[in-house]
């Protein structure tokens, strides 16, 4: 059916037209017009009707469809099946922060911090995501993985500053990462 709110029209004009009955008839004319539901569009509603049991039969008769044996409840229950739209699901919110290495993202609460692969700021993250947070990571330890033997123990220093920017630009944490002479440990208490 292409156009739904045409078809939920069309039902729901049906119910209408039954609430005017003081008793339940066994046949009703029923007469719909509308530019964008042509008879046609109308007969496929009416035959889904019928499969579905709420109507016995229906026929196209003098301008008017005769449909027969109508149920009133069901008709309405099926309406109301079709006006309420589906909730999309939604997927939990993660609200641990977690460094991606294949990527370079750190991720929390659904939002993403990219890190540049394969630099300073990466094999930081590296290191510092290895070990629970809270624990220090000596410069050595991180200079030594990250084979920047032509770098200084500054870069670590740098690279943590580089960082703390991103993640407060992206994620909203100020001072992810602490800095103590020799030393380097997220300074962020997971939930």
């Amino acid at each position: 059916m292409s156009n739904k709110n045409e078809k939920k029209s069309f039902i729901k004009a049906l119910i209408d037209q039954l609430d005017h009955q003081t008793r339940m008839p066994a046949k009703v004319y029923f007469n719909y017009y509308s530019p964008n539901f042509d008879t046609e569009q109308q007969k496929e509603v009416l035959a889904e009707l019928k499969k579905k049991k709420l109507i016995s039969s229906y026929r196209w008769s003098d301008g008017d469809f005769v449909i027969t044996k109508p149920s009133k409840t069901g008709l309405f229950q099926y309406w109301q099946k079709l006006h309420i739209e589906p909730v999309p699901e939604q997927k939990p919110v993660d609200t641990k922060m977690v460094f991606n290495d294949k990527t370079g993202e750190i991720t929390k609460d659904g939002k993403v911090c990219p890190i540049p692969i394969n630099t300073n700021q990466y094999f930081l993250c590296r290191a510092l995501f290895a070990v629970p947070f809270g624990r220090d990571v000596t410069e050595t330890d991180i200079v030594d993985m990250a084979d920047w033997a032509k770098d200084t123990k500054r870069s670590v220093y740098d690279a943590r500053g580089a960082v703390n920017k991103r993640v407060k630009e992206k994620l909203g944490v100020s001072n992810f990462i602490r800095w103590r002479t020799g030393r380097v440990r997220i300074d962020y208490e997971q939930k």
